[in-house]
């Protein structure tokens, strides 16, 4: 019987699923990642692997190559694993798309009208008994009607926020790898702009783009200088896309108007110069945090790996290089 090893907090019905077809190793570490150590220790040795968050490395994949199989990542995401490494040693990786689109769309709107509105220093401010009189003076923010709105990554995630902020009466414009069918932008009343056009033109930007060679660490400090400086940014795609530092000094000298962070650099560490300013929102991760759809991505995790261990299914194959192997 193929072993596997599951590091996420998969619910019971799911584990007799799995437990008619394999044998089961679960380590729900009360959402611990696991550092290169601990998941050599805990995870070497299985035939497949279902995993959120954890970076696994070419020495891992290297030192378990002759009996990893497959590594079913709970998530769109999969720039935690060595994908060319994996490749390598003919292991596949799979990644759950599609079930989070809604649930990060709305999400990311809810980050929007939370900075823009300064809902969570107003909250704040309320909690601390600060609020004695008139609340005229208190908390002025930034009006979305008739803005300019700039979303960077124009896949189904972002199309999925285009649809939720035409009826705010913004002005929407893209920047994508490939420029869409212009049937789909008129359906979705966007235009695209080139990027350097983009960051200078809107006031609201949003990061929904995958992390690779070209967009990491594209917002910088050159970047930000070039920007609005009553421009908000909104990152829900990954941390390494934004120069943590840089953008901190942005914020402090109100090069850029604010930031809401839903990923972070060297997340779960988070730069606590970041804590010390109040144009910022931060959050732990949570673009997909509904149970609903946690409940639909570990599903479908499993599924993924029953597919491919049993019937090698691959659907949802990220580093499809390996069937020519």
């Amino acid at each position: 019987m193929k072993k596997l090893y599951i590091h996420c907090n998969i619910p019971e019905n799911e584990v007799r699923r799995l437990e008619k077809n394999f044998s089961l190793k679960i380590h729900n570490a009360d959402n611990k990642i696991l550092d290169d150590r601990e998941l050599l220790t805990n995870a070497s040795g299985f035939d497949g692997i279902i995993s959120q968050g954890n970076q696994i490395n070419e020495e891992f994949l290297k030192k378990n190559r002759k009996i990893l199989k497959v590594i079913s990542n709970v998530g769109v995401g999969f720039d935690n694993i060595d994908i060319n490494s994996a490749s390598r040693y003919g292991i596949a990786v799979l990644n759950t798309p599609g079930v989070l689109n809604y649930t990060v769309a709305d999400y990311t709107i809810g980050m929007l009208l939370s900075l823009t509105r300064r809902i969570c220093e107003g909250d704040n401010f309320v909690r601390a008994g600060k609020w004695k009189g008139n609340s005229w003076p208190l908390f002025w923010g930034s009006d979305l009607f008739n803005e300019s709105l700039g979303i960077i990554g124009m896949g189904n995630i972002g199309k999925e926020v285009a649809k939720r902020v035409i009826p705010f009466g913004v002005k929407i414009f893209y920047n994508n790898r490939k420029k869409l069918k212009e049937e789909v932008e008129k359906k979705l009343n966007i235009k695209y702009l080139q990027f350097n056009d983009l960051i200078t033109k809107c006031k609201f930007i949003i990061l929904l783009c995958p992390l690779n060679k070209d967009s990491k660490y594209l917002f910088n400090k050159e970047i930000f200088k070039r920007m609005r400086n009553d421009s908000i940014l909104i990152n829900v795609a990954r941390g390494k896309i934004i120069k943590e530092l840089d953008l901190v000094e942005a914020l402090k000298f109100n090069h850029i108007g604010g930031a809401a962070l839903d990923v972070f650099e060297n997340e779960p560490k988070v730069n606590k110069k970041l804590f010390e300013l109040k144009n910022v929102i931060l959050m732990p991760h949570a673009g997909s945090a509904t149970s609903t759809t946690r409940k639909k991505m570990i599903s479908m995790a499993c599924q993924n790996i029953c597919e491919y261990l049993l019937f090698k299914d691959c659907k949802n194959l990220v580093n499809k290089e390996i069937l020519n192997v």
